[in-house]
Formats: structure tokens, sequence, C-alpha cells
């Protein structure tokens, strides 16, 4: 696993002096969480080997997007057929949340330890809202996937030591939808995945109106702070570019809008989703 690890090497962006990092460390979380929930649930276990997979392909020889959310969805039908059986409508969902979902929190990267501490926040309300559902085992499942990923959020963390890769970012997208969609809690995992859905939609929009030699990286400063003066879009770009801050400043100003989604979510699941059902 070392040698897969130190296979391939990315570029620290966003210090001075640019170091080469090991990109596919994320392959470490994901094989221990096949393990640890293999003897609970085979079927989760299963779509972080299949989608870990396509990471690790994708991070070696480059997917086309296109081609990407092909094998992603195909990964969600049959985790959709597996867990609900021929039902097609089920199946579609499925395999629409498991493609879009692991290219959300493929997408919204960049920043040491941004992507997978988002992640296990993430992961973490949707875990508290199948507890206060009475779902225990759901509960269990989540907590299991959140401890096979903190330890190498340890090494992920500024400064970072280890990039995930796409084989450690696709696993938590598609983690996400098949719990939310298993345990019928959708709205809750939309509301918990905002933050990834605004960075989506700003990157689609800019990148469909600026040229992509007009795209300009993001700056470092000599005090040290990342600044955006143009080029396209994101949710870190759109904030450093009225607000010039260090790279851990960034991160922790994301994973605070993640924690602000999550809260809402959790409300929205214990207060007024059951206010509303309890009418009827």
């Amino acid at each position: 696993m070392k040698v897969v690890i130190n296979y391939k090497y990315g570029i620290d962006l966003h210090k001075k002096n640019k170091n080469k990092i090991p990109e596919m460390g994320g392959i470490i979380p994901v094989v221990i969480a096949s393990l640890i929930l293999m003897p609970f649930n085979y079927i989760l276990s299963l779509v972080l080997l299949l989608v870990g997979s396509i990471g690790v392909y994708d991070d070696l020889f480059k997917l086309s997007p296109f081609k990407k959310l092909v094998l992603l969805g195909l990964v969600g039908g049959i985790v959709g057929y597996m867990l609900f059986g021929f039902d097609p409508f089920k199946i579609v969902i499925m395999a629409i949340g498991v493609s879009i979902s692991s290219n959300f929190t493929n997408m919204l990267a960049g920043f040491n330890g941004l992507e997978i501490g988002l992640g296990i926040i993430s992961t973490f309300f949707l875990g508290l809202i199948l507890l206060l559902n009475g779902e225990y085992t759901g509960f269990k499942l989540v907590m299991l996937f959140i401890t096979s990923y903190i330890g190498f959020f340890l090494l992920n963390k500024f400064p970072a030591k280890v990039f995930p890769g796409d084989v450690g970012t696709l696993p938590i997208g598609a983690f996400l939808a098949t719990i939310a969609i298993k345990y019928n809690l959708i709205l809750e995992y939309i509301i918990i995945m905002t933050p990834y859905i605004i960075d989506a939609l700003l990157k689609y929009i800019s990148a469909g109106v600026t040229k992509r030699e007009d795209h300009k990286p993001t700056t470092l400063r000599e005090d040290g702070k990342l600044y955006v003066s143009g080029g396209y879009l994101s949710l870190p770009r759109i904030i450093l570019k009225k607000y010039p801050m260090k790279e851990y400043e960034i991160v922790i100003f994301i994973w605070g809008i993640g924690v602000f989604f999550g809260i809402v979510a959790l409300l929205f699941g214990i207060i007024i989703k059951n206010k509303f059902f309890n009418l009827f």
C-alpha cells in the first residue's frame, strides 16, 4: 500500500516552497472502512471499494468527467438494486445520488484538510440525525466510517503530509448518498450538502462563461495569505476574493459553513420535518 501512496505526487500549491506530497493517501481510510464495515453491511463496503477503485484509476490515468459520472452512476445503480431489488425509481435515484454526490465531495478541494475535514463533518451530522431518529444501526455504520477517516485526517490537515487523491474523496460522497437514500434522509442530506452544491454551481456557471486560458490561480502573498484576482469561481475562491486569508483560515471558515448547514439539517430533521408529518 505504501508503494501505491508514493506512486504519484502532487504539488502543495499554497506553500512558498511548493513541496511534492504523496497524492493517493486516501486509499488507506477507504480500505480500512471497507474492512471494518464488511461484517455489518457488505453493501456499503462494496460501495467504498468500487468507488475507491474508480478513484484510483482516475488518479493514475485521468477519466473524463463524463466517463467518471457514468462509472459512478453504474456503481450507484448496482447498489440500488442490491438494497431495494428491482425498483426502477430507487435504482435511478441511487445511481444519480452516488454519481453526483461523489463528484461534489471530490470537487470542493485543493486546501490542506478541507475535503477530508468537511467530509467528516457532513457524515457526522448525518449520523446525529440517524441517532435522533432511533436508527442505531445506521449511526454505528456512520461512526465506523468516520473512525476510518480520522487517522488520515491528522496526516492531511495543515500542513499536509499526504493528499487523499480521488481515491479518498469520491467514496465520501458515495457513502453519504447511500446512507441518506437507504434511511430516507434525502432532504436532510441535501441541506448538509449545501456547501458542495454552492461550490459546484459556482464552478459550473463561471466555467461556462470563462475561458480556460483566462483562469487564474490562487495567489500566495508575502504575508502568507491567499487571494484571488480573477478567473473561475468556487466556494473558497469567492471568499478569498473578498477576504484574503491564510490557507488554514479558509479551511476552518468552510468547515464552519459545513457545521452551520449540518445544524440546519439537524433542526429540520428533529423539528420541522417531524411536526409536518405529525399533522397527517
